[in-house]
Formats: C-alpha cells, sequence, structure tokens
C-alpha cells in the first residue's frame, strides 16, 4: 500500500514549493491603496470581484489539474502504457465547458459596465468645479466660480484645497502634450490631451492630504511634475478660499 502512494507522494511534494507563488497573486491583491473618493469605492468593489472570480477559475482548473495527475498517475513497477478511457462527444460536458466561462464573461461585463455607470455619473449642481490644465511641467488650477487660481511645477508642485464629501467636476485638459492626471488614492487616472476636455465627477470620502503625478511621460521633466490635493471640511474649504480671494485682491491692488 505505501509502494502505491508513492507517487502521489512524490506529486505533493513536488507541488507543495509551488503553493506560495500561486498564492502570492491573491496575497498582492489585498495591497490596494485605500479608496479616498466614493467613485474609487466602486472601482475598488469591481476589482476585488475581479479577484475573487480569478482566484475561483485558478482553484477550479488547478484542483481539475492535481485530480488528473493523481488519478491518472503512471503505476510504478506496471508496465501498461495504454492510455486511459477516452471521452468523445460527451454533449452535456461540452455544453458545461462553453456556457460556463460565457457566462461568467457576461457577469463579468454587466457588472463593469454598472460600475462606469456609477463612477461617471455627474452631479447637476455642483458643489465646486475646477479647470484642471497640466502644461511641461506643471499643473494649474482654476476655479473658474470663486476667481481663483493656483499654478506651479517641480517638485512638491502646487497644493489645491477640495471639500470633503461634496460633489466636485473635474474638467481636465492639457496646455501642450499629452500628460495624465493620476492621484493613486482615487485608484482612477484620467488623460489630459490638448484641444480636448475629459470632464469627470469627484466626491472626497476622506480628509487628508492626497499626493499626485502625471502619469504619461511628458518630456524630461515628467518625473517632477507633481501636485497635492488637500481634503477638508466644506467650512475650511471656503475659508482658504476666502483668503485666496483675498490674497489676489492685494496682489492686484498693489
Amino acid at each position: 500500500m505505501s509502494h502505491a502512494w508513492g507517487p502521489a507522494r512524490r506529486v505533493r511534494q513536488r507541488l507543495l514549493p509551488v503553493l506560495p507563488v500561486l498564492a502570492l497573486p491573491l496575497v498582492l491583491s489585498g495591497c490596494l491603496m485605500a479608496p479616498a473618493s466614493d467613485q474609487s469605492q466602486h472601482i475598488a468593489g469591481l476589482y476585488q470581484f475581479f479577484v475573487a472570480a480569478s482566484a475561483g477559475v485558478l482553484a477550479l482548473v488547478w484542483s481539475l489539474l492535481t485530480w488528473s495527475v493523481l488519478r491518472y498517475r503512471r503505476r510504478g513497477g506496471t508496465e501498461d502504457d495504454s492510455e486511459p478511457p477516452q471521452t468523445r462527444n460527451n454533449v452535456p460536458l461540452e455544453v458545461a465547458w462553453t456556457t460556463g466561462p460565457a457566462i461568467l464573461v457576461a457577469v463579468l461585463f454587466f457588472f463593469t459596465v454598472t460600475t462606469l455607470s456609477d463612477i461617471q455619473a455627474r452631479s447637476p449642481d455642483p458643489t465646486v468645479r475646477l479647470q484642471v490644465s497640466g502644461f511641461q511641467w506643471g499643473w494649474r488650477f482654476d476655479y473658474p466660480d470663486e476667481g481663483v487660481t493656483v499654478t506651479g511645477s517641480g517638485v512638491p508642485g502646487p497644493e489645491i484645497v477640495l471639500p470633503v464629501g461634496e460633489p466636485i467636476e473635474l474638467s481636465i485638459t492639457s496646455l501642450d502634450v499629452i500628460h495624465s492626471f493620476y492621484v493613486p488614492a482615487f485608484l482612477a487616472k484620467y488623460d489630459a490631451i490638448p484641444g480636448r476636455e475629459y470632464v469627470v465627477p469627484l466626491t472626497i470620502a476622506e480628509p487628508g492630504v492626497y499626493a499626485g503625478q502625471c502619469a504619461e511621460f511628458c518630456g524630461l521633466y515628467h518625473a517632477e511634475m507633481g501636485f497635492s490635493i488637500r481634503a477638508e471640511p466644506l467650512a475650511d474649504y471656503q475659508a482658504w478660499i476666502a483668503a485666496q480671494v483675498a490674497q489676489a485682491e492685494q496682489g492686484g491692488s498693489a
């Protein structure tokens, strides 16, 4: 009996060192940055659903492969080289392995479309309208309703303030070459293209300072094209806006 199970034991011993490698993608999937906006929470949920679906497919495939290896392994000490029984024209089996992946793809497509609809839903009356313009190698942020402009380049780049829990509308464009507006905590990046305006909604969920960066190679100082967003309660945001307006008026009068 121990001789008969020898090959199976050897197979298990060979598979054990591989298991941590197979588990590594699932472990790394838990390193996703905590979503800081309402839109990024939808993105994170979709990402986790995809990871769970992928893990299920991986477990099914590897389970079937392992079962096949152990079940139909060549027995030690035998001279029987004949193939195991072959299954042909099994309609239920063929229907199952065709419809199963098709249903899974349809489900993933459905949740992707609904998530895109959620994250692209724009408020009819946003609290803040922010025009974002990328240039080599910096950013310009215009608050058209408040008459405030913040611009800068280099490291760490300009810092702007936005309110927490309020609907914000970003209008993103570029003044020269293609840039990309990317805040890792928002789990999305938006291309800034010359001559085009990309309008996206944003609702920041948590207060804090969120670093951003151009994520599209745009020239020599691309790596130094950073910015930051300071998310504060609405009252603090309004106080900051008032201070910026007063500072601009003092500069104009001088």
